[in-house]
């Protein structure tokens, strides 16, 4: 079998600053060699069918996917993570496994699932023309400007459960990225909404608009 360090040179970095193409590819090559250590005893069945030559060239392509897409240890290790919880004893593509790493480390970082976030805003829905909006549990900094987000999105785009949950799915995979690159989550200036603050909606107006909500945008309760 080749070392997979010979297979580096013949792989072309792009959409890549300099500074990004030195991220040390010979390392990057003997991180996946060690992953698929890791993942041969995760996903037993898969490297039974694969010959040398085969593994080299499944190798190879996990190389490009981690260059070009930044993946770094840090998530390696949170998708290896997910990698053992799964029933299924075939190997990842690496797509597959990269998404893995970034659900990993959104994990690490505590941030919600896609269907936790948008069971948020389904509650937060439900909360919104009430008189004790202002006090609404987000659960956290992060939730708080990820539900909001997503909650405008919803009103703008008049976005449905399934394009929800695609949109949630992104903004939860960004604030990862952000936090791993180093971003601090600031803590939320909550203000009371003035028609809250005003006038606040009776609870037949709030489960009438609640009840409009629902049916605009495929919502069930949950």
């Amino acid at each position: 079998m080749k070392n997979i360090t010979e297979l580096v040179p013949k792989i072309k970095i792009i959409n890549s600053d300099e500074s990004e193409k030195k991220q040390n590819k010979e390392e990057i090559a003997e991180i996946v060699n060690k992953l698929f250590r890791q993942l041969r005893a995760a996903c037993p069945a898969m490297f039974h069918t694969l010959s040398n030559d085969d593994e080299n060239a499944v190798k190879r392509q996990w190389i490009i996917g981690f260059i070009e897409n930044g993946i770094k240890l840090e998530m390696i290790n949170a998708g290896m993570r997910i990698a053992r919880r799964q029933n299924n004893p075939f190997l990842p593509s690496v797509g597959q496994f990269i998404e893995w790493c970034e659900k990993g480390l959104s994990e690490i970082y505590g941030l919600p699932t896609p269907d936790e976030l948008v069971k948020i805003v389904n509650r937060f829905c439900e909360c919104k023309w009430s008189d004790d909006f202002c006090n609404f549990d987000y659960g956290s900094d992060a939730n708080y400007w990820l539900v909001n987000d997503l909650y405008r999105a919803m009103q703008d785009e008049s976005l449905g459960r399934d394009k929800l949950l695609i949109r949630a799915e992104k903004l939860i995979t960004g604030m990862t990225k952000k936090i791993m690159a180093g971003y601090v989550i600031p803590t939320p200036k909550k203000a009371i909404p003035e028609t809250v603050k005003n006038k606040p909606l009776s609870r037949e107006a709030r489960l009438s608009k609640l009840s409009e909500i629902k049916q605009k945008f495929g919502f069930t309760h949950t």
